[in-house]
């Protein structure tokens, strides 16, 4: 049965850490499969946000 696309074993993930990395933050969570303890979900989060051009618009409006 074939792995799904945002699946990796233990295996998978000691040899390629940082595709594993890359993947969370392009496509979304990452699920680690271990078959001794369950499972981990690797994600990532932009610590700062991309600002709002409605709200730059909206509060600070354009200088003419």
């Amino acid at each position: 049965m074939p792995r799904k696309a945002n699946e990796w074993t233990i295996e998978e993930v000691e040899l390629n850490v940082l595709k594993l990395l890359e993947a969370a933050r392009i496509n979304g969570p990452q699920r680690i499969v271990d078959p001794l303890n369950g499972f981990f979900i690797v994600s990532h989060t932009n610590p700062q946000p991309k600002p709002s051009i409605i709200k730059f618009l909206v509060e600070d409006g354009v200088d003419e």
